[in-house]
């Protein structure tokens, strides 16, 4: 039988391990919190810079953002309940976000997950939160009377939430999924009325002009 004193040592090195490992664990997630709203300040200011139309920015910002990324992912491959949590799962959308919606305009395709290497429930976030990014950019289209572009951008965020509607999982899963999907119809169907309106108008306002010449 163990004595008091041999029964007391045990116990005070099994907390002192555990709370070695405790502070390991939470000098990573000090780490992980204040880098996850870097990567999300980081992407914001791609799609700023593609917004404004300034693609040279937001390509060198790029640049720098996915070798934020590998090494904040590197950093949390060993800690797989901090790596797969929803802070992470957050700042990785927002960065998938940024990364497809400029190969979108730049190149009028989507770079796929393992381009990125990403895990598949933060690229499926950010996938369809691209398609707000598209109304917006589609909107400016529309403004300075590029219907065109904005058709070929309106099939794109079209092809986006088609092939993402069908996905059926659990909020524990894939958080916000079903929100997100809603939300990406919402934006498909009324950006059809609105180019579809628009198309009507220039085209009435063009038979008008014809008619007066």
């Amino acid at each position: 039988m163990m004595t008091n004193e041999g029964l007391h040592s045990s116990i005070e090195r099994v907390v002192k391990e555990i709370d070695e490992f405790l502070k390991v664990k939470d000098e990573v997630r000090e780490y992980m919190i204040k880098h996850s709203r870097d990567i999300i300040r980081e992407a914001g200011y791609v799609v700023t810079d593609i917004h404004r139309g300034d693609m040279d920015s937001a390509s060198k910002r790029l640049v720098k953002l996915r070798e934020y990324v590998r090494e904040f992912l590197s950093k949390l491959k060993d800690h797989p309940e901090l790596l797969y949590s929803g802070t992470v799962y957050g700042a990785l959308s927002e960065y998938v976000e940024a990364e497809v919606f400029y190969s979108i305009i730049n190149s009028m395709s989507i770079i796929d997950r393992k381009s990125i290497g990403v895990h598949p429930v933060p690229y499926i976030q950010g996938l369809l939160d691209v398609v707000g990014e598209l109304k917006r950019y589609i909107i400016n289209l529309v403004r300075s009377k590029d219907l065109t572009k904005a058709w070929r951008l309106f099939r794109i965020a079209e092809v986006i939430y088609e092939s993402c509607r069908g996905l059926d999982y659990p909020e524990a899963l894939v958080p916000r999924l079903r929100r997100k999907v809603d939300i990406a119809r919402n934006v498909i169907e009324s950006l059809r009325v609105f180019l579809t309106d628009i198309e009507t108008r220039l085209e009435l306002i063009e038979s008008i002009n014809k008619l007066r010449r």
